[in-house]
């Protein structure tokens, strides 16, 4: 978090985070047969194609409700502005982080796919963050602090735009984290 803090370029951090996050995730897939990424260490843990799938199907969730936050434009800066998280966004922010101590159930709504043959997972994941990124890029100007949007998950929550974009980039670290742990699992399928 303290690195969003502290940027001089907010938008350009968020960017190059998720860009690092796209990486990573090439990493932690590289060599793998579908039947590797789709191997669960248990009936209740997540595959590796599982992880990526997750994180996919979150950051689409958000898809309309960043156009949407854009459309509206909301106040317009010259210089960008420091990050500065709302409560709940800042909240959230720390819950969803890699280094956040215990689970949180994935909402309904992002849930991965159950099947133990999800085809594609690197090249969806990816797909999804180049959107993201591309939106990101697309609100230079945009008072990200102020500019509200709602939470996919329930109409009741509401956060700013700067807080959704650290959400998405922590929250993915989380999973590709998780996505690493599984893959250097005693127990992970060699061949």
């Amino acid at each position: 978090m303290k690195q969003f803090l502290d940027s001089a370029n907010f938008l350009e951090t968020i960017t190059a985070t998720a860009e690092q996050n796209s990486a990573d995730a090439r990493t932690v897939t590289a060599g793998l047969s579908e039947a590797q990424l789709n191997w669960k260490p248990s009936a209740e843990q997540w595959s590796v194609a599982q992880c990526l799938d997750h994180l996919a199907v979150a950051t689409r969730e958000f898809d309309n409700y960043f156009v949407a936050a854009l459309a509206r434009g909301g106040n317009r800066v010259q210089h960008p502005p420091p990050y500065r998280p709302t409560i709940l966004g800042g909240w959230l922010a720390r819950h969803v982080a890699p280094e956040a101590p215990g689970k949180l159930r994935a909402p309904k709504i992002f849930k991965p796919a159950a099947s133990s043959a999800i085809e594609n997972s690197l090249e969806t994941f990816l797909a999804e963050q180049e959107k993201f990124i591309d939106f990101v890029r697309r609100c230079e100007g945009v008072e990200y602090n102020k500019t509200r949007i709602r939470s996919p998950v329930t109409p009741l929550v509401r956060y700013s735009l700067a807080d959704a974009f650290v959400i998405t980039v922590l929250h993915a670290q989380r999973h590709l984290a998780q996505a690493r742990r599984v893959r250097e699992s005693l127990q992970f399928p060699q061949s």
